[in-house]
């Protein structure tokens, strides 16, 4: 399953969550994730929030973080969704989403984000972590007596 990854999932990466296990375990999934390079730049710019939420407090050692995450998710330049930026701000709820919906678009896939305001419009699936998590469980098996 193709998924854009917003940078609200991506901030929890440096906590030990379901979303970290999940993003980490990505290819067991059967998950492949994609970000706009904007959310790189997004997560950079806020080194500061994000020293506080991770207790990293090193820059390298923040830095270093950031570089693992790279290694799970696969970046996209603006180029690549060029031709669905005007419609993604139509239907994105916040200026700054509008990236993550052009490269939905763009990749004919849903996005995960833990912002219900993403789910204010019909064009793009928006699955929150809980609602993957479910989709992603393998039905358990029946017991033999």
């Amino acid at each position: 399953m193709k998924l854009v990854v917003n940078t609200n999932i991506l901030f929890s990466f440096f906590r030990e969550n379901p979303v970290r296990e999940l993003i980490v375990n990505s290819d067991l999934f059967g998950l492949e994730l994609f970000v706009p390079k904007y959310a790189f730049s997004e997560l950079r710019n806020n080194k500061p929030d994000l020293a506080k939420y991770s207790g990293i407090n090193k820059d390298k050692e923040l830095e270093f973080a950031i570089s693992t995450l790279e290694l799970f998710v696969e970046v996209k330049p603006s180029e690549f969704f060029e031709e669905f930026k005007a419609e993604s701000v139509q239907i994105s709820p916040h200026a700054k989403d509008a990236p993550f919906f052009a490269l939905a678009l763009k990749l004919d896939s849903a996005i995960w984000s833990n912002e219900p305001r993403l789910k204010r419009q019909s064009r793009v699936k928006v699955y929150n972590t809980g609602e993957l998590r479910k989709l992603l469980e393998k039905p358990k098996e029946g017991k033999l007596e």
